[in-house]
């Protein structure tokens, strides 16, 4: 009796093994078929689509919603659009203050992607003291400028880059500065710097080949080619056969992991985007924007914009555009002769309000100077 149960325990242990293994076969077969027939991509991608179409929808019912704001004649929008509060008016505006936390975040992100460890406390102070003034309305929101750039090496914001490093994540360390600093969670939708686009829109010229000659046009430099890595992303530039599509120069959606080493095109074919001038009050069709731009007797301030130099037949010189006392320069940070710059400046943050945001209107103003600025209902 005894020996027929083990007999039979024996049999039904070696059925178990063997169905098993034809589970994992069968399983096997699953996934193989479930892979050559690409579902498991085909889902990520229907994920991917749907979430994009998400974000699409959401953009769109942002943009219908930013534009009925923009004709409700209680938002500022509309008081702006209207010309009852011009462009250049104060408002009264007081970012969130930063949290120590916050702020050590930031020296953290600079120190390790600007190129340089030299951005610290001292540097990065917020000044809450700044003074706003009505810049334009761009999608049914008003956006608000600092009344003047940070004041830099005494009491504010300035920021250091360095080489390539510096070059490929300046635009956006300059944006996440302003953002950090400047940012109101109540009542702002983005917060970043100035740029080079912001001043042209304003201007009168628009074709700055009559202002720099050598302004678009194309070279190849045939001695020295090394070149910062983001040059591969910014759209007709070439490295070797690439030709970038991404970037504009006031675009970075990501930053760059720096590197201790560069490296070198065997062609380096580059297009010059950089435009200089001594500004004039005629140079924009409103003259408000001169005051508000050029004329405000302070520290020279980035723009979070990219900007390529060629010494024709030579190298290229990769700087950011910035803004001095008299008109529109760049700060240097790296050429393709493998050459470091160094330059500190100050910022110039611009903040989006809300679209639905209004003016307390029982308050006594004029916006014509800061203590008699419009507030914020």
């Amino acid at each position: 009796m005894k020996k027929k149960i083990r007999k039979e325990y024996g049999i039904t242990l070696v059925a178990l093994v063997i169905t098993i293994i034809i589970l994992l076969i069968l399983a096997g077969i699953s996934i193989q078929a479930l892979t050559q027939t690409n579902l498991f991509n085909k889902a990520k991608q229907a994920k991917n689509a749907t979430e994009n179409a998400q974000k699409e929808e959401n953009k769109i019912l942002s943009e219908y919603m930013n534009k009925m704001n923009e004709y409700l004649p209680e938002t500022l929008a509309s008081k702006v659009n209207s010309g009852e509060v011009p462009i250049g008016s104060y408002i009264k505006y007081t970012p969130d203050v930063a949290s120590e936390e916050t702020i050590n975040n930031l020296i953290t992100e600079l120190g390790t992607y600007s190129g340089s460890e030299a951005n610290t406390k001292e540097t990065l102070k917020q000044e809450m003291e700044l003074n706003w003034r009505v810049l334009d309305v761009k999608d049914g929101q008003v956006r608000l400028i600092s009344a003047k750039p940070t004041n830099g090496k005494k009491i504010g914001a300035y920021i250091r880059l360095e080489n390539y490093n510096g070059y490929n994540n300046g635009v956006k360390l300059i944006d996440d500065t302003c953002s950090t600093l400047y940012n109101n969670t109540k009542m702002t939708n983005k917060v970043q710097n100035l740029k080079i686009e912001d001043i042209q829109d304003e201007m009168i010229e628009k074709n700055y080949n009559n202002i720099t000659s050598d302004y678009g046009e194309v070279f190849t430099p045939t001695n020295y080619k090394y070149y910062p890595s983001i040059l591969l992303k910014e759209k007709e530039q070439q490295v070797n056969e690439k030709i970038g599509t991404e970037l504009d120069l006031s675009e970075q959606k990501e930053l760059i992991e720096p590197t201790s080493s560069n490296s070198i095109a065997s062609l380096l074919k580059v297009k010059y985007t950089f435009w200089t001038k001594a500004m004039q009050a005629n140079d924009f069709k409103d003259s408000k924007y001169y005051e508000l731009f050029i004329n405000n007797e302070t520290n020279t301030y980035w723009l979070s914009s990219r900007c390529v130099i060629i010494v024709p037949e030579d190298y290229a010189k990769f700087y950011a555009y910035a803004v001095g006392n008299v008109g529109i320069g760049a700060g240097g940070l790296y050429n393709s002769r493998n050459y470091s710059i160094i330059n500190k400046f100050s910022i110039r943050p611009v903040v989006t309000l809300n679209s639905n945001v209004q003016l307390d209107t029982t308050k006594a103003a004029d916006g014509t100077q800061p203590s008699t600025a419009y507030e914020i209902k």
